[in-house]
């Protein structure tokens, strides 16, 4: 072993600096292509982690206009308002490709995932035809208007006649009903009014009945959620 990894030695002090180059490739390329991959991977995973933006407001729209256009605008201007948000480090998100009708399989996938991201709050804010909404709040997605809305809000839906809908929810422990309001009717809003422009410079409505506005109970950024419905109310 020694008399042959001497004889590697004098073999390779005898090349010039190509040949010992193309000799090191031959001999180590298997765990120089392994270094660089690793390299690149916890170079990727550091700069990911680095310049990740954490979601403060994500709004699911179901079944509008803007499923496939993508509209962003209504967020952004939405996010200028906010003193607090922090776009280098922040971003609030429109989620528009949700979309379901009746029972079919692919309405029940759509169904599946709605859930499951509103159990984990990853959705903070609903809105959609009155249709869905109720399906939605019979599955428990939305919160009590009345309970996370400041006192002051909720009397000002009432008292100025805003269509407010309500659904029915059995306590499993006590098998007893409550009724709670769930979603406002948003669609007298200047801002849904308003629409939208695609790529094109086609105008569109977000939708085309009336829409609700509702927010989820797992919400971490229900502060968030209770300002942009004040700001639709407002703009």
């Amino acid at each position: 072993m020694k008399e042959e990894t001497g004889r590697e030695t004098s073999k390779f002090s005898n090349l010039n600096s190509k040949q010992k180059l193309q000799y090191i490739w031959d001999y180590y390329k298997i765990p120089i292509i392994g270094g660089l991959i690793l390299i690149y991977a916890l170079t990727s995973f550091i700069h990911g982690r680095m310049t990740a933006k954490k979601t403060v407001f994500c709004l699911a729209m179901i079944n509008s206009n803007a499923t496939d256009l993508m509209d962003e605008t209504l967020i952004n201007d939405f996010s200028k308002t906010r003193e607090d948000f922090d776009p280098i480090h922040q971003e609030m998100r429109l989620e528009a490709d949700f979309t379901f009708e009746g029972y079919d399989l692919i309405a029940s996938s759509y169904m599946q995932r709605l859930l499951a991201e509103y159990n984990v709050g990853a959705i903070d804010a609903t809105i959609s035809t009155k249709e869905v909404m109720e399906e939605l709040a019979s599955h428990q997605a939305f919160a009590d208007l009345s309970a996370v809305l400041p006192e002051e809000l909720f009397t000002k839906l009432q008292s100025e006649g805003y269509e407010i809908i309500y659904t029915d929810y059995e306590d499993p422990a006590t098998n007893e009903t409550h009724r709670f309001p769930f979603a406002v009717n948003i669609s007298e809003s200047g801002t849904i009014k308003k629409g939208f422009t695609d790529v094109t410079g086609e105008p569109h409505s977000y939708f085309d009945e009336d829409c609700y506005y509702a927010l989820s109970p797992n919400s971490s950024y229900i502060d968030n959620g209770i300002a942009f419905l004040e700001y639709l109310l407002e703009n």
